[in-house]
């Protein structure tokens, strides 16, 4: 059996593939945010599902995580200083993501910080 890190990277993988032709990197990049966003979103309004927590929060952790490696890379074209800045946001967010009783993580917190990552991958950024 996979994991669950395994299967959010398949499912991340064929999202790509099947956008890859119509999609920018950046769009892409927006959309698999605001999916796990609204998962989070999801997760916040079903207080009591904790098996839809546990999977929100396990798929930003994945997505936070992937962020943080490519932002890491000397490949990314990101000033340096930008670079710095997010990747410190994303360690924040995978320490609050990692929290052994998923009923103690920050929703709110999560939510907040993607929407904003979100606005800014976004050509018309929201409010």
């Amino acid at each position: 059996m996979t994991s669950a890190a395994q299967q959010v990277d398949k499912r991340l993988a064929a999202y790509a593939k099947t956008n890859s032709v119509v999609r920018t990197p950046r769009e892409q990049e927006r959309d698999v945010i605001a999916l796990v966003t609204q998962r989070l979103r999801a997760a916040s309004a079903a207080k009591d599902d904790a098996i839809l927590l546990a999977r929100a929060v396990s798929d930003n952790t994945t997505v936070w995580y992937i962020l943080v490696s490519d932002l890491s890379s000397e490949g990314n074209q990101l000033p340096i200083e930008l670079r710095a800045q997010i990747v410190s946001v994303g360690l924040a967010i995978i320490r609050e993501c990692e929290k052994l009783n998923k009923a103690e993580v920050d929703l709110d917190l999560l939510i907040s910080v993607n929407q904003a990552i979100i606005d800014g991958l976004s050509d018309n950024p929201g409010p």
